[in-house]
Order: structure tokens, then C-alpha cells, then sequence
């Protein structure tokens, strides 16, 4: 959009204000407006009576004036023709309820290895005022149901109610925004109105809708969860990170995307749905405001698969495991565990989604509570860009290692070799020391700094989760012995500090202790591309940036 354009609508904006009329803020600065269900009185002017009430709709009035401007600059014979009745969309520098914000994909740090939801989203701004920003994704249907109702992602963590995540990642109290175009003045009571012909009511009210025979559950799109931003916060992130193009639509495009989203699902719950991460809906927005070109560079990007995956893992019905025929494995302190592949090539989906710092990785279980339930484990094959510089002479250095997302009450100090003492780790042949010892040792000459790695923080897994991960093949127990004691000094040098040493990436370490104890090479733990490149990505953002 021209710089002229963009001046003229926020002009409008401040046209609205004057006459009492709902307006928007621009991205560009903020201000407080009146929300859309609040009664304007009516102001006389000269000649003229306008009401709030009376549907002056200053975004169909912004579209004219695009499409004036478009036939303009192509030279048209006729510019001042009107916007079309119905179906337009453009992009607008405006920050107000109704906005449709579209996921950015220029932004350093995307959606890849965290939040895939938000990847290639459309977003409907529900509520824009000088206190809160509320929005709903649209393009996320799911085949799963709340009180048999199809359920569609508003947000995949945030007042969710666990359906979409699980308990355990579940952000807040279920909130449920049921979209709807009914009209009437039951509809009217029960709904707020977001802009012309889409509203929105509870659950209880579409329901209460449906019981009074004005509408039946199609009518209705029930999305799960919102995003939410403080004052500023989304301006934030459409200025300075490029988190968002934002855009505005009439009621007729997006119910064109939404019906198209929704045709041919099979009813809530059904097995057979496929896995639609929603991206040709973004795809088709973004083209209707002139960013073909953005939406074509990112297409089949890695962040384009991950959502796919998000979408199979969260937003699909899970498939009913069979019961292990074989009991579940002995996991103790001291048991050493590598992340595998399952048949599929695919990882767990806690390490290829939300962990990805676990895949291909060397785990070695420190503790366990005092019930049982939870495993405390660290991982020994990530050497990380930062150093660590001992006073001692020749101020020697040693890179630190990256055990885990999860800090320790304490540091420990493990080492491999039996002579210089300390507490065994289970039957690992892994010895761990106090801060204080390991510093005698060091001081008195008896041990150097590449005997030991540091570890801060850990991985906590529930015993549960971790026998399925077994049972799945998404994780194995190394069996103890000689076999695997010859992998801890490969697994040691990893932070040795080589000057000029680009800093690897622990997989070599990862395949060695993968095949001890298999009777044959096991070809099966080669992983998909798709961990390959998420693993690769994480190293780039969190290790080897320093």
C-alpha cells in the first residue's frame, strides 16, 4: 500500500473520532477508541444526522478508496469506480477490532521449533481497545469435539483447557468463541459483533441458539483458546519484528475461507480427517493483498512442515495404543537412554516439536523423586559455542556442555575415570563430585579441566512417558559394560575448546552409544530429514551463536 493510501486511512480514523463514530488506531501509534457494542449518540451537524447505530462502516469506505487507488496507478479510465459489494480484502496499516492478522515469515526467529500454530495463521482480532487485544485463529480446524461440537484451534496453549496440548502445556481456563453470521434479535442479545456480519457468542449461547430452533450447529465455527497482548505489545511485534502483515476483509471473504476450511470434513471425532494445517487459506489471503511473491518464497519451508506436524499431533484424534507385551524396563538412576526413531522416521513429538535440543541425544538419569513418578536426567552430547576459563595456570578453557532446559539446585561435576573418586552414578561408570572437590582436584594438579563435564540443569521426564517412549521405539536403555565405558571419552572431547573448532553437534557420540549392546547395526535409528533440520536449526539459534 502507497504512503498515500495509508495516510488517507488513518485519516478516516480520525474522521470517525470526530463524529463519535467507532475508529481504529493505526500500527504506528495508539490511542483509545470506543468499542464497537458502546451506543454513540447521535451528533447534529449542519444539513446532517449521523448515528453510530446507522452502520457507517469506515472499512468498506477504506476499501473504496484502495481499489480507487489501485485503478489509478493502472491507469483505468475509470478511477472512482467503487469497491465490489462483497469479497474485498487489502492490506491496511491499522491495528483494530476486525483486523485479520497473518503470520509473518521474515522474522529471524519463526514459528519452526516453537509455537507452530502460530505459523502461516489467520488471526481475527475479536477486541482492540487501550487495555486488550484479543484474537482467534480461524485456519485451524481439528477433528476433535467439545460436547460434539467440532472444535477449531483459536490457539494451540492459551485457554485451550488442554484438548489441543494435554494438561501438562495447558495455558489458563478453557474459553471457547463460537463465530457465527446469524442475525436477529436472540442472536443479537446473546453475541457480540465484531464487524459487519460476523459475530461471536459463548458455547452456552450457540447452544442456547441451536435449543430455540434460530440456528443449528453448522452456523457456528467453535474455536478453542485466543491470543492475547498487552498495550503496545502487538504494535511491538508488527514494527520492529515482523511478526504480522495485517490486513482487512469483509464478512463474504472470510466466510469464503472458513466454508472452504470446513467442506468435506467428516463429522467431529471421525478418524479419516487429514491433517489441513490451513496454509492455502493464508496462502489466498496473503495473495488478495498483494504478497504472493512473500507467501511463494516460504512455501515448503521447514517451518511449513513443522506445522503439519503440529497439526497430526495435536488436532488429530489419537490413535489407541496397544499394551506392550513386554513389561516395562528397568529405569534407574544410572540408566543411560538415547532418543531413537520410530518406523516412521519420526521422533517422539515432545523432542521433534517442543525439545528439540533432545533428538539424537545421550541421556544419562541423575535422580528420581521420592515417589517415582519423575526422572531427572542430563544430556552429554551438546557442547555449546560458550566457553568456560579456568584460574589455573595457563588459564586453560573448557566448553560448556548444554544438559537440559531444567536448572539444578546445585552444579555437579561428572567424570569417567574411577581413580579420582566421587559418587557413582548408578552402574554408568560415570562419577559425579561436589563444585568444591572438583576444584581441589583441579588446584592440586590431580585432574584437568577436560575431565569433567558441568552440569547445570537436567530433562525431567514422568516414569510413565518414558516407558511408552521405550515401548514406542522413541527411546532406548543402553545396557551397561564395557562397550558403552568406551564412548564416554568421545562423549567428554565434545567440550574440549580447540581454537578455530566449529563446535559439533554430538551425533557421531549419539550413533556409538546407539549400538552398544545391539546384536547388529541397528540401520533403523537414521531419522527423518525433517529432525534433522529441526535439530540442526535449534543448534543454530541456542549453541553455535555463542
Amino acid at each position: 500500500m502507497s504512503m498515500r493510501a495509508a495516510a488517507t486511512l488513518v485519516a478516516l480514523s480520525y474522521a470517525a473520532q470526530a463524529l463519535g463514530l467507532h475508529f481504529p488506531t493505526s500500527s504506528k501509534g495508539s490511542s483509545t477508541h470506543r468499542l464497537p457494542w458502546q451506543q454513540t449518540p447521535c451528533q447534529r451537524l449542519p444539513h446532517t444526522r449521523l448515528c453510530a447505530s446507522e452502520e457507517v462502516d469506515w472499512r468498506e469506505m477504506r476499501a473504496r478508496l484502495v481499489a480507487q487507488e489501485k485503478a489509478a496507478s493502472a491507469q483505468l479510465p475509470d478511477a472512482s469506480a467503487p469497491a465490489p459489494a462483497s469479497g474485498w480484502v487489502y492490506e491496511s496499516p491499522l491495528i483494530e477490532q476486525g483486523t485479520i492478522l497473518l503470520g509473518g515469515t521474515k522474522m529471524d526467529f519463526g514459528f519452526a521449533l516453537r509455537q507452530q500454530f502460530f505459523h502461516k495463521s489467520v488471526m481475527l482480532l475479536l477486541q482492540h481497545d487501550a487495555t486488550f487485544t484479543k484474537g482467534i485463529i480461524l485456519n485451524r480446524p481439528s477433528a476433535l469435539e467439545v460436547d460434539g461440537w467440532r472444535a477449531w484451534c483459536g490457539h494451540g496453549q492459551v485457554a485451550e483447557g488442554g484438548l489441543f496440548v494435554g494438561a501438562e502445556r495447558a495455558m489458563g481456563q478453557l474459553e471457547i468463541s463460537a463465530l457465527h453470521t446469524l442475525e436477529g434479535a436472540l442472536a443479537d442479545r446473546v453475541s457480540t459483533r465484531v464487524i459487519k456480519g460476523v459475530s461471536y457468542t459463548s458455547l452456552d449461547g450457540a447452544k442456547a441458539l441451536v435449543a430455540a430452533g434460530v440456528a443449528q450447529k453448522s452456523d457456528f465455527w467453535v474455536c478453542v483458546g485466543y491470543s492475547g497482548w498487552a498495550p503496545g505489545q502487538l504494535q511491538m511485534e508488527v514494527e520492529q519484528r515482523d511478526s504480522w502483515y495485517l490486513a482487512s476483509a469483509d464478512s463474504g471473504t472470510l466466510l469464503k475461507e472458513l466454508l472452504r476450511e470446513a467442506r468435506g470434513l467428516p463429522p467431529p471425532g471421525d478418524t479419516a480427517i487429514s491433517a489441513d494445517p490451513g496454509i492455502d487459506t493464508w496462502s489466498n489471503l496473503m495473495k488478495g493483498i498483494g504478497r504472493e511473491a512473500d507467501a511463494a518464497q516460504s512455501k515448503g519451508s521447514l517451518a511449513d512442515r513443522m506445522l503439519e506436524q503440529w497439526v497430526r499431533a495435536h488436532l488429530l484424534t489419537k490413535p489407541i495404543l496397544p499394551k506392550p507385551a513386554a513389561p516395562p524396563p528397568d529405569i534407574r538412576v544410572g540408566t543411560v537412554l538415547v532418543t531413537m526413531s520410530k518406523d516412521t522416521g519420526l521422533p517422539a513429538d515432545r523432542f521433534l516439536l517442543h525439545e528439540q535440543f533432545l533428538l539424537k541425544s545421550v541421556l544419562l538419569v541423575l535422580a528420581e523423586d521420592g515417589s517415582g513418578g519423575k526422572l531427572t536426567a542430563c544430556i552429554l552430547n551438546r557442547p555449546t559455542a560458550n566457553v568456560a576459563r579456568f584460574n589455573l595456570p595457563g588459564d586453560p578453557t573448557r566448553r560448556v556442555a548444554f544438559c537440559g532446559d531444567r536448572a539444578l539446585g546445585g552444579q555437579l561435576w561428572l567424570h569417567h575415570r574411577p581413580e579420582l573418586g566421587g559418587v557413582a552414578v548408578g552402574d554408568s561408570r560415570v562419577f559425579s563430585l561436589p563444585v568444591d572437590t572438583a576444584s581441589e582436584l583441579l588446584k592440586t594438579g590431580r585432574a584437568a579441566p577436560d575431565d569433567f563435564i558441568f552440569v547445570g540443569a537436567a530433562v525431567q521426564f514422568g516414569r510413565k512417558e518414558l516407558e511408552g517412549m521405550v515401548a514406542a521405539g522413541e527411546v532406548r536403555c543402553v545396557p551397561p559394560g564395557k562397550q558403552l565405558s568406551g564412548v564416554w571419552p568421545r562423549a567428554w572431547s565434545l567440550t574440549k575448546d580447540d581454537d578455530g573448532d566449529e563446535v559439533g553437534d554430538g551425533t557421531e557420540v549419539w550413533w556409538l552409544a546407539s549400538q552398544c549392546g545391539a546384536e547388529e547395526q541397528l540401520a533403523a535409528v537414521t531419522s527423518s530429514d525433517l529432525a534433522d533440520e529441526a535439530l540442526e536449526e535449534w543448534l543454530k539459534f541456542y549453541v553455535r551463536s555463542g
